[in-house]
């Protein structure tokens, strides 16, 4: 391969890496995220340098008054509610854990749920809408090394097909 020959390739390669970053790399970082934050909920934790496990829920706790407690009811108890993973009522808050391509390879994690920032984060709810109360954060989107290892190593096997290493 000559000097003109292998400016070509690197041109090509430029072009094929620019289309990938442009076009594809947010819809495949995007899914991968995703994937990654929807396992928090089965974990019941957050997974950053290991498993950060959310604390319990006094649903579950058979020593609570809200042990078991089941709203939709209508003697406000369910033995399966008790039981229920923390952060599974109807899967709202899991379900609408999205992505959306932003241009020039970026991606953002989204949940539109108007309670998942309060969940993921912690601070003041509201029981029924109604009474105040402190709610523990139970984070399931953020930052974390092994999304940014699976992340990565997506990228290095998407960059060596483009440039022909195997």
């Amino acid at each position: 391969m000559d000097g003109e020959e292998f400016a070509e390739l690197l041109n090509r390669n430029a072009q094929e890496i620019q289309d990938f970053i442009d076009n594809t790399f947010p819809y495949l970082a995007g899914d991968i995220a995703v994937n990654h934050f929807l396992e928090n909920f089965d974990k019941e934790g957050f997974v950053d340098d290991g498993l950060q496990p959310w604390d319990d829920v006094k649903r579950r706790d058979e020593d609570s008054p809200w042990y078991g407690f089941a709203p939709q009811n209508k003697d406000r108890f369910s033995s399966t509610r008790a039981e229920d993973p923390i952060l599974k009522d109807t899967n709202e808050l899991r379900d609408a854990t999205d992505y959306e391509p932003r241009g020039n390879g970026e991606v953002a994690i989204i949940n539109d749920k108007e309670y998942a920032q309060v969940h993921n984060e912690g601070g003041t709810a509201y029981i029924f809408g109604k009474t105040p109360f402190e709610m523990k954060k139970r984070q399931f989107i953020g930052h974390s090394a092994e999304l940014d290892e699976k992340e990565l190593e997506m990228l290095t096997d998407e960059l060596d097909q483009i440039i022909g290493e195997k």
